[in-house]
């Protein structure tokens, strides 16, 4: 696959099947969403993401899913 740079203001809002592939510049802050009923356990992690453009992007991603896409930001989280 060729290197093509798209901007986060080229996407649309809404879901999609497809899949982005982003390299993290920074891994700090990250806030995290704990449920305080269950003992504090770490439910997601919300991100703020930038492009070169200075275009700002919320993601979150699910728990169970950040050992899988982040596993250096799931050790420093626990």
């Amino acid at each position: 696959m060729a290197n093509s740079s798209i901007f986060f203001s080229d996407f649309k809002s809404g879901r999609c099947s497809s899949t982005v592939q982003v390299r993290f510049l920074q891994i700090a802050p990250v806030l995290g969403a704990i449920n305080v009923r269950c003992g504090g356990e770490l439910m997601g992690v919300d991100m703020l993401l930038l492009d070169s453009e200075a275009t700002m992007m919320v993601a979150t991603m699910n728990v169970n899913r950040l050992a899988t896409y982040m596993p250096n930001a799931f050790k420093a989280l626990m």
